[in-house]
């Protein structure tokens, strides 16, 4: 242990490396510094232990999941951001290329929980980042209901997590609604790292997660992603959100072309909301204005006279 703590503590992690391929002993020592008082010392502990995982060998990631899963799970509530940081980034290559199991996910998302309410946005970027790289197993009742309690927070950074969890395991499971409201919420946040993780979980949700339910609130995301465009201060937003919203149409197009009478039923919903620009948006990508036509036809009483206006129609006609 004592020769292990001097090479940690030297910076020599390439020494470690030599020297465990052949010998579990340094992995076990290397585990029981993590829980060391002197946060420098878990801290260089980690990072040996993060250059060992590099490496891909099964029997160094079986003994650390075996002997120090648990310990990292604690690490994760430690003062030091820092060691928060590096035990995050841990966990990535220790799951690297295998499966966790459901036991270890549950206690992985308890843990994970106390980092997510420091809203750090750094660390809850890095947590979104080790769950969407994890290979889920097939989740139980139980599982499902854990991550819908976090969808089903006041917290948006947990919210946030659920969807996460949500999106990776490869079935919304009826919470494709919950998932996009999340996503408009970060869009429309203050902060642009929450929007631009934002925009990523919308591509994701628009390349594999799409349903039949999920499309007329789709169509609200045409503003947001507009205002977007034309208001973030950065232009690799401003540009990210332009190619987002271009997909968005493109899924909208494909669904409600073939379907007009439900693209009409949609719209009269948006018309009673009040929600006359997204109505609008909705017709001409589909069709130009011969959908809002028929509805003045159909309804000339109960048009919006916003929408009138827009059409150049009058109330005498």
């Amino acid at each position: 242990m004592d020769q292990i703590r001097e090479l940690v503590m030297s910076w020599r992690a390439m020494d470690i490396i030599d020297i465990a391929n052949g010998d579990e002993y340094v992995v076990t020592s290397l585990l029981g510094l993590l829980r060391d008082e002197d946060a420098a010392t878990r801290l260089r502990a980690l990072t040996a232990l993060g250059e060992l995982l590099k490496e891909q060998n099964g029997r160094i990631k079986s003994t650390v999941l075996r002997n120090g899963f648990n310990r990292l799970t604690v690490l994760l509530g430690d003062e030091d951001g820092r060691i928060v940081a590096r035990t995050i980034e841990v966990l990535l290559r220790l799951f690297d290329g295998i499966q966790i199991d459901e036991l270890r996910l549950l206690a992985l998302i308890d843990a994970v929980v106390p980092v997510v309410e420091r809203n750090d946005t750094f660390l809850y970027l890095s947590v979104l980042d080790l769950f969407g790289k994890l290979q889920m197993p097939p989740l139980s009742w139980k599982s499902r209901e854990r991550i819908n309690e976090l969808l089903s927070s006041d917290d948006l950074y947990l919210q946030a997590l659920g969807m996460r969890l949500f999106l990776n395991s490869g079935s919304l499971d009826g919470k494709g609604r919950a998932v996009l409201e999340c996503i408009s919420k970060l869009m429309t946040s203050d902060n642009v790292l929450l929007v631009e993780a934002g925009l990523d979980f919308l591509e994701e949700v628009l390349a594999f997660h799409m349903s039949p339910d999920m499309m007329g609130p789709l169509v609200g995301f045409l503003p947001i992603l507009k205002d977007i465009e034309n208001g973030a201060e950065n232009v690799l937003i401003r540009s990210r959100a332009s190619h987002v919203r271009t997909e968005v149409e493109k899924v909208l197009f494909s669904y409600y072309s073939p379907r007009k009478d439900e693209a009409l039923e949609v719209m009269k919903e948006f018309l009673i909301e009040g929600r006359v620009e997204e109505a609008l948006n909705l017709a001409l990508i589909i069709g130009g204005t011969a959908l809002l036509m028929k509805l003045w036809e159909e309804d000339p009483e109960g048009v919006d006279p916003r929408l009138a206006e827009l059409l150049g129609f009058s109330r005498e006609q």
